[in-house]
């Protein structure tokens, strides 16, 4: 007897083609597009992240500069301001040590008057001491 041969086999070919086919147009397809939108907004993403990466490094750069040109700046505002403190500093001292030398010469008169004032009483005050002291010693009064 003569037998069909095996159709089984047939059929699982025609279902696989069909299957591949389905699978093809139905998943595949839209999934490999998926991907592929995903790809090209990665590629996007990095690019747009690399541009804001470079122009975030020119504005510290920016940054820097500016404050280091403030920086400056305020030194030499610094400066100017400890000159002018000096300068102050120096007049003030100055005055003071022209007050005190006035205030010195002042007093050098004064002492030298008094001191000249006293050497012309002294005479006078010696006789007038030596019969304070005598009286005292001898416990009476002495007659002129």
């Amino acid at each position: 007897m003569i037998t069909l041969p095996d159709v089984t086999v047939l059929y699982v070919l025609f279902a696989f083609a069909v299957s591949y086919f389905v699978l093809r147009r139905y998943l595949f397809g839209p999934l490999g597009g998926i991907l592929e939108a995903r790809a090209t907004e990665e590629a996007a993403a990095a690019k747009i992240h690399a541009e804001s990466l470079e122009r975030l490094a020119a504005e510290v750069a920016r940054g820097e500069a500016e404050l280091a040109r403030a920086r400056i700046q305020s030194l030499k505002e610094r400066e100017a301001l400890r000159a002018e403190g000096r300068a102050q500093l120096d007049r003030k001292l100055d005055q003071a040590r022209a007050s005190a030398a006035e205030i010195l010469e002042q007093a050098t008169r004064e002492i030298a008057a008094q001191a000249e004032s006293s050497s012309k009483e002294l005479p006078g005050r010696v006789r007038q001491l030596a019969n304070a002291l005598a009286e005292k010693v001898l416990g009476r009064k002495l007659a002129a």
